[in-house]
C-alpha cells in the first residue's frame, strides 16, 4: 500500500514539474529578445553577405567556411591561435617568449618584460617597467594586479639631469573607503573592480555599478548609457526611452555583453521586442551582433545558440 502511495506522489511530483517546465518555457518564447555578443553564429550558419561581414569568415563558392591562420595576410589580423612570423600568419598561439620588445609583452596576458625578454608573469615585485603604466596592466592567474611604486627605482644622469630608468612594480595596494570623512579625499580603488565614490547620506563607499540601482543615492554614477534618474532613485533605460526610429535596434545592458532587441511600432514609437521578425536580410547579423542570421527568408537565432538558451532553462528549472 506504501508503495502505491510513494508512486503517486512520484508522479504528482513529476506532473508539477513538467507544468512548471512547459510555463517556463512558454514564458521564454515571449519573453524579450536578450542578445548575447559573445555567442555570434558559426561562420557556417551565414549566407553570403553576412559571411563577408566577418573577418574571420570567408566566402567558398557555396558555404561560409572558418578562416584557416594562412588566410590572413595582415598581422594585425593575425590573432587568437595565430600569430605572425616571417612576414605570414602561421597556426602557432603566440606565447610570451614569442614577443620581441617591452611594449608588446605589456599586450600580452599573464607576461612581463623582465631581463630584456619576455617572460611568464610570476610577482609583481619581480617586474621593473620603463613606464610606470605598464605595471599596472600586469596580471597572473589569480588576478593578482599590480602598481608602480611612487618613485623610480634607478635614476640616471644626462646632463646634469636626472632622467628616470626604471619603475619597480609591486602588488596593487587597495584603499579602505569607509576611512575618508569628506568628498574630497573619497578616492581610489578599494578592489579591482570597485571604487571609492560620495554617497548623499555623506559617506564614503566602495562603488560598481552591477545594477541601475546600485547608483540610488551616488550623485553622477546612474550611467545615462544603461540608466536613467526617477526621482531619487536609479533605474533600468527601456526601449520606450528611445524616441527616434534610427535609434530604435537595441539597448545595451550593464553587463556589456548583453542588449536588449527594440523594435519601432507603427505608432511611431520604440517597445522592446519579443521576436525578430522585424528584421531584414541587411539588418538581422548587424543588429543582432551576428547572434542571428538570415535564413528561409526570415530573421532567426543560431540553432547553437538556442539550445544553449534551452540548455540553461532546464538546468534552472530543474534546480528550483
Amino acid at each position: 500500500m506504501r508503495n502505491d502511495k510513494d508512486k503517486y506522489l512520484l508522479f504528482y511530483l513529476m506532473k508539477n514539474i513538467q507544468l512548471v517546465l512547459l510555463i517556463a518555457l512558454f514564458g521564454f518564447a515571449a519573453a524579450d529578445i536578450t542578445i548575447y555578443k559573445s555567442k555570434r553564429c558559426e561562420c557556417s550558419s551565414f549566407i553570403k553577405s553576412e559571411c563577408d561581414k566577418w573577418y574571420d569568415c570567408k566566402w567558398n563558392e557555396s558555404s561560409c567556411l572558418e578562416k584557416e591562420c594562412s588566410d590572413y595576410t595582415t598581422e594585425d589580423k593575425c590573432t587568437g591561435e595565430c600569430q605572425w612570423k616571417g612576414g605570414k600568419c602561421i597556426d602557432e598561439k603566440k606565447e610570451c617568449e614569442d614577443m620581441p620588445n617591452e611594449e608588446s609583452c605589456s599586450n600580452m596576458a599573464e607576461c612581463g618584460w623582465k631581463d630584456n625578454k619576455c617572460i611568464e608573469f610570476t610577482q609583481c615585485s619581480d617586474f621593473t617597467v620603463t613606464k610606470a603604466e605598464r605595471c599596472s596592466v600586469l596580471k597572473g592567474e589569480n588576478g593578482e594586479r599590480c602598481q608602480a611604486k611612487g618613485v623610480s627605482v634607478t635614476t640616471l644622469f644626462y646632463k646634469h639631469l636626472a632622467v628616470a630608468a626604471g619603475f619597480q612594480c609591486e602588488n596593487k595596494v587597495y584603499v579602505d573607503c569607509s576611512k575618508f570623512v569628506t568628498e574630497a579625499t573619497c578616492k581610489g580603488d578599494a578592489t579591482a573592480t570597485a571604487k571609492c565614490q560620495w554617497k548623499s547620506d555623506g559617506k564614503c563607499y566602495a562603488f560598481e555599478l552591477k545594477t541601475c540601482r546600485d547608483a540610488d543615492g551616488f550623485n553622477q554614477m546612474c550611467d545615462p548609457k544603461y540608466c536613467k534618474k526617477d526621482g531619487q532613485l536609479c533605474v533600468n533605460r527601456s526601449c520606450s526611452d528611445i524616441t527616434t526610429q534610427a535609434q530604435c535596434t537595441s539597448l545595451p545592458k550593464i553587463d556589456s555583453n548583453k542588449s536588449i532587441l527594440c523594435k519601432w511600432g507603427t505608432d511611431n514609437k520604440c517597445a522592446t521586442a519579443t521576436d525578430a521578425t522585424h528584421l531584414n536580410e541587411q539588418t538581422c547579423n548587424d543588429v543582432t551582433f551576428g547572434s542571428y542570421h538570415w535564413v528561409t527568408n526570415t530573421c532567426q537565432q543560431c540553432s547553437s545558440n538556442w539550445i544553449l538558451s534551452i540548455m540553461s532553462l532546464i538546468v534552472l528549472v530543474a534546480l528550483i
